[in-house]
């Protein structure tokens, strides 16, 4: 039984770590347990409200949107044709994965742009719901010092410009997370 055991629990941490890189990655670079507890706060604030299966289902809707559309064009001479594809009549058989490809670098791109800049807007509400559930378990100041160490150990831009920011950045500069954690009245525990 015993072996048994051991065997599960080899597998079990094999993927972990496989799985967790990033997460090890935060465990070296943070060197006290209390930036360690602060930042362990905030992932389970995401757990916490939802924000985990919120992000499943919003993956969800994408890949349905974009195949949906897609399948009102995949039969579409004129798709194929305009990049230099000829094809017979409609009951030959398209090249799906071409078509696919094409669909995306062209009908699908601009709208992809956009959703790519309400997705991130919606990630970063999240990050900001986040730190405000570890600052309410009394962690902001240890969570400010393990975001500031975390960014200089990845050489992370402190300021980036805000707009480059807004859209291509899921999560918030951490000069503003650290201003909204400190922003306004402490918890309890901080004081």
């Amino acid at each position: 039984m015993d072996r048994v055991k051991g065997f599960i629990y080899y597998h079990i941490l094999s993927f972990m770590n496989i799985q967790s890189n990033h997460h090890t990655n935060i465990v070296s670079q943070t060197p006290t347990i209390y930036r360690l507890l602060a930042i362990l706060g905030h992932e389970i604030g995401h757990w916490r409200l939802w924000h985990t299966i919120e992000g499943f289902v919003i993956t969800q809707a994408y890949t349905l949107c974009l195949f949906l559309a897609f399948s009102y064009v995949q039969t579409s001479t004129e798709l194929f044709g305009a990049f230099g594809f000829t094809c017979g009549d409609q009951s030959e058989s398209m090249p799906m994965f071409v078509g696919l490809l094409l669909f995306m670098q062209t009908y699908w791109t601009p709208v992809d742009k956009l959703l790519t800049f309400v997705l991130n807007v919606n990630s970063r509400r999240n990050e900001f719901a986040a730190d405000r559930y570890s600052k309410n378990l009394g962690m902001s100041k240890d969570l400010a010092a393990g975001l500031v160490k975390i960014s200089v150990e990845n050489l992370g831009n402190m300021v980036p410009d805000p707009l480059y920011s807004a859209y291509h950045f899921s999560h918030p500069p951490v000069v503003e997370r650290i201003a909204a954690m400190l922003d306004g009245s402490e918890s309890k525990k901080d004081k």
